[in-house]
């Protein structure tokens, strides 16, 4: 608890530190679930959880304002789980080691949870303190990270509020109106083994160093994709040496841009050297392309034990020619709003499974539901051509800016009050669980809003400390202004 204190606004920072001490991976909320309960309990309070997990907590009005509309804060317990892979680290048992940096709070070799930590403190810390407000909602949702579960299957009528601020975003002095809905198509590919040949050796090939960061957030800002270079590589190798494939392994989560990549390869004998030489060329090609946005890309190749199988030729070559020929990226700029991604795609992940298949995970999103369904199609037939199967999971719509929101007048009028200038009014391209909510609730009036976070989702993440105490008094502004 050191570490925060002396943080302002002290109740958000101590449920954020309590909150780094709880297992929080997604489909493992059952801790902070617990933690939210014993919250309510403890201060008296109303809360309810439906079947799939989600949990809210209801605190009745202040006397006197009994006719201010009730407001729910909603955001999601779970938390992606990555860290760097020489960190010792267990994300089901070890909490979250804390360090400051430059008035950044930051995690030691894994993600911080900020994303969406600031939520679950930020709405305990409203419903403790004694600002004198309306009736006050807190909704946490289960496993918004791999598919907006929560979202999805969250039983309306444990929800009275008809107005809504989300607080899962990332960006100081920004209110969020509307965001991309997106689709997971969720790849097969079945794998054919050979034995392996005499007279080659043992490779494994590594690709690291590089940012990662979140797949809508940051899908702009033209970093490596690890699975795409690793790809590029073998789809070259394939054709200049006599080389066999026995594994295969990149990225892990649908929503994070991939940040390694690994291969095991059997290289004859007679091309070891000339192999080697490649690897060290192709390296310094990648630097070279990408010299200002990953700096810290490396691409290496150690020896290894040989294994005693390899995949076919054939079935190497289609694997191979699959992942060089998925896309990845931005597909289309919004033409209505400056800057803002319509549309993309986010090859996220290549996994070798135990049932002797490969499973390969295409992410897209849009804000146009015919281009995101256009994008998932393309990855899927690719994986049939390829002679593998698809299905499309985790579909889920986007939220329209409504030009009518009430809430959004007064959350403009809010910030122009405290800080003396506009707020700044976006959508956004990655996915917020407003629109899910927002099919559920056709009535329902949103915003989104948060802290400055950066590198979410990589173990780079961190949160700016002096933008927590702005966010936290813009929030308690909004409120007090209903």
């Amino acid at each position: 608890m050191e570490i925060v204190n002396g943080l302002k606004p002290e109740p958000f920072w101590r449920h954020f530190y309590n909150l780094t001490r709880i297992p929080r991976q997604s489909g493992n909320e059952a801790g902070v679930r617990q933690y939210a309960v014993d919250f309510a309990e403890k201060h008296g309070f109303v809360y309810k959880i439906d079947a799939i997990g989600n949990v809210l907590i209801r605190k009745p009005a202040a006397p006197g304002k009994e006719g201010v509309p009730s407001v729910v804060l909603q955001g999601h317990m779970d938390m992606v789980c990555e860290k760097n892979r020489d960190y010792e680290h267990n994300f089901a048992v070890d909490p979250i080691k804390m360090k400051i940096e430059d008035g950044w709070l930051k995690a030691e070799g894994t993600t911080l949870g900020a994303d969406n930590g600031v939520a679950v403190a930020a709405g305990l810390a409203i419903l403790e303190s004694d600002i004198e407000l309306g009736p006050i909602e807190v909704l946490l949702t289960v496993d918004e990270e791999t598919g907006l579960t929560g979202a999805c299957e969250l039983d309306p009528a444990i929800v009275e509020s008809r107005i809504m601020i989300n607080l899962d975003s990332e960006e100081d002095g920004v209110v969020y109106v509307g965001c991309a809905g997106g689709k997971n198509t969720d790849g097969y590919f079945p794998v054919d083994y050979a034995k392996a040949p005499g007279g080659y050796s043992g490779y494994k090939i590594t690709l690291k160093g590089l940012k990662g960061g979140h797949s809508g957030g940051e899908i702009h800002l033209q970093l490596g994709n690890s699975i795409s270079l690793g790809a590029r590589f073998l789809f070259e190798a394939f054709r200049r040496f006599d080389i066999k494939l026995f594994s295969i392994e990149g990225g892990g989560t649908h929503n994070v841009i991939p940040r390694e990549f690994f291969a095991g390869l059997l290289v004859a004998d007679s091309d070891a050297k000339e192999f080697e030489a490649a690897v060290a060329d192709y390296e310094a090609v990648i630097k070279s392309e990408y010299e200002i946005n990953e700096p810290n890309l490396s691409f290496r190749f150690e020896k290894s034990e040989a294994s005693d199988k390899v995949f076919t030729d054939d079935c190497s070559r289609r694997l191979v020619n699959l992942l060089y020929s998925l896309p990845h990226g931005v597909y289309k700029m919004s033409q209505v709003i400056d800057d803002l991604v319509q549309t993309s795609t986010n090859l996220s992940t290549v996994k070798m499974q135990d049932d002797g298949e490969i499973f390969i995970q295409n992410y897209s999103r849009s804000s146009v539901d015919t281009e995101c369904d256009d994008l998932s199609a393309r990855a899927g037939a690719a994986i049939e051509l390829a002679g593998g199967r698809f299905v499309y999971k985790n579909n889920h719509p986007g939220w329209d800016p409504d030009p009518k929101s009430e809430i959004r007048k007064v959350a403009e009028k809010a910030y122009r009050e405290l800080f003396g200038r506009d707020v700044a009014i976006k959508a956004i391209h990655a996915g917020l669980e407003c629109g899910v909510i927002g099919e559920k609730y056709d009535y329902m009036d949103m915003i989104s809003l948060g802290p400055e976070l950066a590198d979410v989702h990589t173990p780079g993440e961190k949160m700016e400390i002096e933008s927590v105490e702005k966010c936290w008094k813009f929030l308690v502004a909004i409120l007090k202004m209903l």
